[in-house]
């Protein structure tokens, strides 16, 4: 019975095994349809090798970038693999950061230089062939530009690669190739009017690494630059120039404090300088022709309860702000007044003031910003509503100086 049994199984099992076998067999032998990825060669194409595979970082060298950009630091950031479903794998794309002198600052900035392989390995002619993609590409690319928030304009590039056109936008500058059966695409971060020059340059170069065979070691070098070109500050001042800004002490004198002060001993005022700084590249300071604060003391002894009680109240007159216009004079004012937390208007100083639970006010005149305040001790009621009054009192003197 048992013996009977392991007959009938093996007799079960043969023909299965033969089955899956043949099945195995058979997927081994099939030969798949051509792929419909244009990245991947298709069946008809000669063998891959390491000859013949195409290499971003081979088109984009980085001997190249060091020749557009002389003693600046570059560094690769290397390779993409394409995908493992392509077939043997090669660099789909290559990045190198560039450092670049800022033309606002002593600081360096990074910008990005890459190439990116699109298709390649197929057929050239044909609805599926390279010059119908790269019409394609195109196509799309227009479709997208006008609603482009960073003005890209495309144009039509001679002497790259089979055919070219460029994209240029306010961030960057694009190049897009077609070399025999290769598209590929150059980009280079925006910095001066180097840019398109230097990626048109290192787009041509990549075109000329690649044939319908594979890579070509053997090309020129690329033409250097004789050095890097630093973009202008294009910045405009928010400052009026050092001349215009006014006295603090001419506007808030002696005299003045001691018609609001007369009841207390006033302090000879202190009179704190100031200068103007023009940020770039190098950096440029220009001192104020005449004191931006101007600060007093004021003193009395008072008798309370049979003791006596030291008041001091510190006024100071500041310049907060000359500004370059009349639109900038209204910003610094609006910030000066939401940073002190001057929520309540005060009339008939300037063109608009408030003042701030500090006894502070803020005074807008034209293109000028002014604080002034009157310190003192504000947890007395009296002596707090007493430096209230004060400063509105000096406020107004003030208001008659502007001009």
């Amino acid at each position: 019975m048992t013996l009977r049994l392991i007959l009938i199984r093996s007799t079960l099992v043969l023909p299965l095994l033969t089955v899956v076998e043949a099945q195995a067999q058979s997927f081994v032998t099939q030969k798949p349809a051509p792929s419909a990825d244009a990245a991947s060669p298709p069946a008809s194409s000669a063998p891959q090798t390491a000859a013949n595979l195409p290499d971003a970082c081979k088109l984009l060298a980085q001997a190249d970038l060091e020749a557009l950009f002389p003693g600046r630091p570059i560094t690769p950031k290397g390779g993409t693999l394409s995908p493992v479903y392509k077939g043997p794998q090669y660099n789909q794309s290559c990045m190198y950061m560039v450092k670049l002198p800022s033309p606002t600052s002593k600081l360096e900035t990074g910008k990005i230089a890459s190439v990116t392989i699109i298709q390649w390995g197929g057929k050239t002619d044909g609805r599926d062939g390279s010059v119908a993609t790269f019409a394609s590409i195109r196509s799309t690319q227009e479709k997208v530009a006008p609603s482009s928030r960073a003005n890209m304009r495309i144009e039509t590039l001679q002497g790259v690669g089979d055919e070219a056109f460029q994209e240029v936008s306010d961030h960057q500058a694009a190049i897009r190739v077609r070399k025999a059966d290769m598209i590929f695409v150059v980009s280079l971060d925006a910095y001066s009017p180097q840019t398109l020059p230097n990626t048109v340059a290192l787009a041509g170069q990549a075109a000329k690494r690649w044939g319908q065979g594979g890579m070509i070691e053997a090309t020129p070098p690329i033409a250097a630059n004789a050095h890097v070109d630093i973009p202008e500050d294009t910045r405009t001042t928010t400052a009026a120039p050092a001349a215009q800004w006014p006295d603090a002490c001419a506007l808030l004198a002696p005299d003045d404090v001691r018609k609001v002060f007369g009841d207390m001993k006033i302090d000879p005022p202190r009179k704190m300088m100031g200068q103007l700084t023009h940020e770039s590249r190098i950096n440029r300071t220009e001192d104020l022709p005449h004191p931006i604060a101007c600060q007093y003391e004021a003193t009395r002894s008072d008798l309370v309860s049979g003791q006596r009680k030291i008041v001091t109240n510190s006024i100071q007159m500041r310049v907060a702000n000359m500004a370059a216009t009349p639109e900038l004079a209204k910003r610094n004012y609006d910030i000066a007044r939401k940073v002190g937390d001057a929520k309540t208007d005060v009339a008939g100083l300037g063109d608009e003031a408030a003042i701030t639970p500090l006894n502070t006010i803020y005074i807008r005149k034209g293109l000028l910003t002014l604080e002034l305040r009157v310190g003192g001790d504000t947890r007395d009621r009296a002596l707090y509503d007493d430096a209230t009054r004060r400063v509105n009192e000096l406020a107004k003197l003030v208001a008659t100086k502007l001009p």
